[in-house]
């Protein structure tokens, strides 16, 4: 079966900048990856390991040093102007910082109609209704649809960032650190919103994360980079089995429910 999107092979060098040229810094190595429809992978490893750069690699948002990744089988270095724009349909993002990715003088409804209008043939009305649909999908109250960016919270903001990657019923969405930011009860909520949405549209999600608890309660599988190169990876169920030193530093990091000896 042809995986949604993979990666075979995959390695990043960026070359050193500046008058005074450094030596090339490799970010990635040997990477392979694949997600399944209606799949969902969790992406973990410390800060530096590479992931978000593997992140917008898989999105087609810089191009690999070496290997490839395929859509649906195709490489995205060979797609024509139909594919790429059945890709950027089929694939959305949501990033961890949520004013960065929205315009901040345009209203949430127009945020979330955005990639409706560009992206669907769907008439005025039809975009109306589903931003409402989409605010619902979200848990946000329809009153917010004038608002602007800087009139909400930041949880309020991520979940219309979230609603916008959500409005072409793509096949995947990629959560690049999307809900570290947020409270633990929000962070769950939205987690487990997704998990809904999941089942009832069979929604692939790749969830970038650092969070051991939040990779293994959201996603089916767990893969682990560390320097670039994926070490590890495991189901989640019956019961997440991670090995390498890189991954039981994750495992490790997590604090217990409650201290030792308590009761």
């Amino acid at each position: 079966m042809t995986a949604l999107l993979s990666a075979h092979g995959l390695g990043k060098v960026y070359a050193g900048t500046g008058w005074r040229r450094g030596a090339p810094r490799p970010v990635l190595a040997d990477v392979d990856l694949a997600i399944e429809e209606g799949g969902c992978v969790a992406l973990i490893g410390r800060s530096g390991s590479g992931k978000s750069t593997l992140a917008r690699l898989l999105l087609g948002l810089e191009r690999p040093s070496a290997g490839v990744v395929r859509f649906r089988g195709m490489g995205l270095a060979g797609l024509d102007d139909a594919g790429r724009r059945a890709f950027r349909s089929a694939v959305q993002m949501v990033l961890q910082d949520p004013l960065t990715a929205v315009n901040p003088r345009h209203t949430v409804g127009r945020t979330i109609a955005e990639p409706l209008r560009h992206l669907t043939g769907f008439s005025a009305t039809e975009r109306r209704a589903r931003v409402h649909a989409l605010l619902s999908l979200v848990g946000l109250d329809p009153s917010v649809i004038g608002r602007l960016p800087s009139q909400l919270s930041g949880g309020q903001v991520q979940r219309v960032g979230l609603a916008r990657a959500l409005a072409t019923r793509p096949a995947l969405v990629v959560l690049d650190e999307a809900v570290s930011n947020l409270d633990a009860p929000l962070q769950i909520e939205i987690l487990d919103r997704l998990t809904v949405l999941r089942h009832e549209q069979g929604t692939a999600f790749l969830l970038v994360t650092h969070d051991i608890r939040l990779a293994s309660r959201f996603a089916d599988r767990v893969v682990v980079l560390d320097d670039g190169r994926v070490v590890d990876s495991s189901p989640c169920r019956p019961r997440l089995e991670l090995e390498h030193p890189a991954a039981r530093e994750l495992v490790d990091a997590v604090l217990p429910a409650l201290p030792a000896g308590a009761s």
